[in-house]
């Protein structure tokens, strides 16, 4: 045999020790307690920090490359941390490999460590940093399973805004030139766009990391789109294919948008999206167009996709825009659909929309789809919503009986509940939610309220007139108002006294049969007589008798009288049943007649 002479090789491999209290830092990261894995982060980085120092005064201005990885001849497949300490290049390496598991709040953990680590160590470049996510986590080839690969790909999503965010801080501090900010934030747009169109799980995660590179850059990230062509294909995306986050950017995005790419969107329109044009974006024709699109949040299932915040957020301050979003996107979309994940997010909405909107939207609310829906759940424990359907009634009757909750609202839920019938929500869903809130109510405060809702009917603005800022129905005008308040009166029945319930009547008998004779009025006049409550609210300007108005007031005070005769009549089969109780005849006084 031939014996081969021994050679020493070029570089001497030397064992890296890293302290133990160091690596204890990592499995804190991955704790699902938040308050851990913040306290975990700021000390790894400051003994990373401390590591750094060491390294630079030991190496006498000689200095030693971490190495990202290559091979004998010298090519490398990763950054080249140059300058970076033994156990930086180890905790960022690691750090980014964690970045791929799905154990506990690991991902979130190591993101949180990263990005405090490429914010308080500047010596690795942003440009490294994906260089170092790509070589870190591990490639998906055809024998990666789907979980394993959902976790790669989330990992690349959460490193990318992790230096996003380090980005964010050095461009701020004046470390980071605009110019390398939009190099840096071209490559990320392009990286990002590439991860939303390869899987759909993944759009709005990506989404979110494009908004985190508006917040980062300002005003210069109308400049980005001219650098990035995948990200301006994204979002001009055609209606018809679009998704959600195709919406959410659009409506985020607008006012950085430049001309030539705002022309190619179709999922806002053209005028634009300031705040005093956002009831452009809430009219019918505009909200039918992005339905199918605000659908598809469905599948992001139990949670609500972002792009409802933004929408919901910028509603409630466009007069009349929660109604139009609810009966064009949730009443004829998502109850419509055959989805129970849609319907689930339909109840979701409802409880959101609740607490924002003013009281004259809670009758659109409470659609016929929606009531629907929430009854067939409530009627069978075993239907796949029954526990959605209990959660989210639950939530309106917590609400209702919130201090805070205004009396004009609470009452217009309680009158949107009944417009089935007065006992029909309760019986149907066998919950006593309508008696139970009705209970909370004082009769001074009903009785109020029917006389100021008696006046609302009887003086409603034309339809051409302005609203009626901070009035209740104060959005609607017209014909509209008039009949919120007459189903708003009505509503409150079972808590008026016998005088007030005799008023109502009254006036619901007047406005469906008769009309006003000014002549009369005009001789009346003169006469001296206690004015009822008729006489002080006056007499609705109605049109000829088969005016809808009319109509429903007669339908109204033939179910309010109808109601009564059957509780008188049960009434009186009470007391025919009980057997007659016989006095005994009274003994009178000897020797008197």
């Amino acid at each position: 045999r031939r014996r081969v002479p021994y050679a020493p090789p070029a570089a001497a491999m030397v064992r890296l020790e890293v302290p133990g209290h160091v690596l204890q830092h990592f499995w804190d990261l991955a704790n699902i307690e938040s308050e851990v894995r913040r306290e975990s982060a700021v000390n790894l980085v400051n003994e990373l920090k401390q590591a750094q120092d060491e390294h630079v005064g030991v190496s006498d201005g000689t200095m030693m490359g971490g190495g990202g990885g290559g091979d004998a001849n010298g090519a490398v497949d990763g950054p080249a941390l140059e300058g970076c300490s033994p156990v930086l290049v180890y905790a960022l390496k690691r750090l980014a490999r964690g970045l791929g598991s799905g154990r506990s709040g690991a991902r979130q953990g190591f993101a949180l460590a990263l990005t405090a680590a490429f914010t308080e160590i500047p010596l690795v470049s942003l440009p490294d940093g994906l260089k170092l996510l790509k070589s870190s986590l591990e490639p998906i080839t055809q024998s990666t399973k789907g979980a394993e690969a959902r976790d790669i790909l989330m990992g690349q999503l959460f490193g990318i805004a992790a230096l996003v965010r380090a980005m964010a801080t050095r461009f701020k501090s004046g470390d980071l030139p605009l110019d390398d900010a939009l190099a840096f934030g071209a490559s990320v747009a392009e990286e990002t766009s590439r991860l939303a169109a390869s899987k759909a799980y993944l759009a709005e995660s990506a989404a979110a990391v494009v908004l985190e590179l508006r917040a980062a850059l300002g005003a210069g990230m109308g400049k980005l789109f001219d650098r990035s062509p995948a990200l301006t294909e994204w979002i001009t995306t055609p209606a018809s294919k679009a998704g959600p986050e195709v919406v959410q950017l659009c409506m985020e995005l607008w006012p950085y948008l430049p001309q030539k790419v705002r022309e190619r969107c179709e999922c806002v329109p053209q005028g634009g999206v300031k705040a005093k044009d956002w009831a452009a974006v809430f009219r019918r024709d505009r909200v039918e167009t992005v339905r199918d699109a605000l659908m598809e949040s469905s599948y992001v299932h139990p949670r609500v996709h972002g792009v409802w915040d933004g929408l919901i957020k910028r509603a409630v301050e466009v007069p009349g825009a929660v109604e139009t979003l609810w009966d064009v996107a949730c009443e004829h979309g998502l109850f419509t659909s055959g989805s129970h994940q849609r319907r689930y997010l339909g109840f979701r909405l409802f409880s959101q929309l609740l607490p924002l909107c003013e009281p004259e939207a809670v009758p659109s609310l409470f659609s016929h789809g929606f009531i629907r829906c929430l009854l067939n759940n409530l009627n069978k424990e075993d239907n796949y919503l029954h526990a959605a359907a209990e959660e989210c009634l639950e939530s309106v009757v917590a609400y209702c009986k919130a201090k805070d909750t205004p009396q004009q609202k609470r009452l217009s839920v309680i009158a949107a509940l009944q417009r089935l019938g007065p006992n029909r929500f309760d019986k149907v869903s066998k919950r006593n939610a309508v008696r139970e809130l009705i209970g909370g109510l004082s009769v001074d405060d009903a009785s109020g309220y029917m006389r100021e809702l008696m006046g609302i009917f009887v003086h409603a603005p034309a339809d051409g007139a302005k609203r009626a800022e901070g009035a209740p129905g104060g959005e609607l005008v017209g014909n509209k108002r008039r009949l919120w308040a007459l189903e708003q009166a009505v509503g409150l029945w079972p808590k008026l006294p016998a005088a007030s319930q005799a008023t109502l009547v009254k006036f619901l008998v007047t406005h469906a049969f008769y009309q006003s004779d000014p002549d009369a009025a005009a001789l009346k006049k003169g006469k001296k007589k206690s004015a009822g409550l008729i006489e002080d609210a006056g007499v609705a300007p109605l049109a000829e008798p088969l005016d809808g108005l009319r109509e429903a007031c007669a339908v109204r005070v033939s179910s309010l009288l109808e109601r009564n005769l059957k509780a008188q009549r049960a009434s009186s089969a009470g007391k025919d049943d009980k057997p007659a109780e016989t006095k005994p005849a009274k003994k009178g006084k000897k020797g008197k007649k």
